[in-house]
């Protein structure tokens, strides 16, 4: 077992110890695999494929070793440190290796560790660009850490940050950079801004695009507006909704 295994693995175990009932549903999803069979039928790729797209970046020593150190930095894996190894992000990984986009847009930056492995995931595919919207609140963040502090010096050059309130910056960031593949909320986690964000970023997927939220089963934003649009191809993973705009 891969040292980043070990800490995934702990992470998940001190989790599952807090949470029964929710580490019960990941182990039927781990189980069956129903995780990786959707992402299959999201992307078109396989599900050996998403498989091998989830152990990637265990595979990668330098962007273990940096998340390491990161973890240090951070001093506690019970709170954002855990989310370096966590399932949620390795998921929205192996959809950016599978779909392959050229353009995305993600609220909400923090420490980076998400924007992180969408960079990679990006250069392992040699394409793409991440537009990401930050309200730029340090008082998520260690001492003296910038926002968007964990994404590696090497994965930066596809990396275009907007600091400011998503309420003023989103409508601006999506009339200039056009058609988007892939939009993630990671924002306010309020029904209201969910919703505005939903509602902002929707005209600008392309048919066939991408909408991922992160901690969708807060409220009803998410189910009520896949409802709304018709999703054909919508579900939740470890709290992350996942839906496809329907090709017109």
């Amino acid at each position: 077992m891969s040292k980043w295994w070990q800490a995934n693995l702990t992470g998940r175990m001190a989790f599952a110890s807090r949470h029964p009932a929710y580490a019960l549903k990941s182990v039927f999803r781990d189980v069956f695999a129903l995780d990786e069979h959707f992402l299959a039928r999201l992307t078109g790729a396989s599900v050996k494929e998403v498989r091998g797209f989830l152990s990637e970046p265990f595979q990668d020593h330098g962007f273990y070793e940096h998340f390491r150190d990161a973890e240090k930095q951070l001093g506690s894996a019970d709170s954002v440190g855990a989310s370096l190894y966590a399932k949620r992000v390795l998921l929205q990984y192996a959809i950016v290796r599978a779909f392959k986009p050229d353009t995305m847009l993600e609220t909400g930056i923090a420490n980076g560790v998400s924007s992180a492995y969408l960079l990679l995931a990006m250069e392992r595919n040699r394409k793409g660009s991440l537009h990401s919207i930050d309200v730029n609140d340090g008082s998520f963040l260690p001492p003296g850490k910038q926002v968007g502090w964990i994404v590696p010096e090497s994965l930066r050059h596809r990396w275009t940050v907007h600091l400011g309130d998503a309420r003023e910056l989103l409508p601006q960031v999506l009339g200039s950079v056009g058609r988007l593949d892939i939009f993630i909320h990671d924002s306010m986690h309020t029904y209201e801004h969910m919703k505005f964000e939903y509602e902002q970023a929707y005209p600008h997927i392309r048919p066939g695009g991408i909408l991922i939220s992160d901690d969708v089963l807060w409220n009803s934003a998410f189910s009520e507006f896949g409802r709304n649009i018709g999703a054909r191809l919508s579900g939740i993973l470890r709290g992350v909704g996942v839906l496809q705009r329907p090709f017109e």
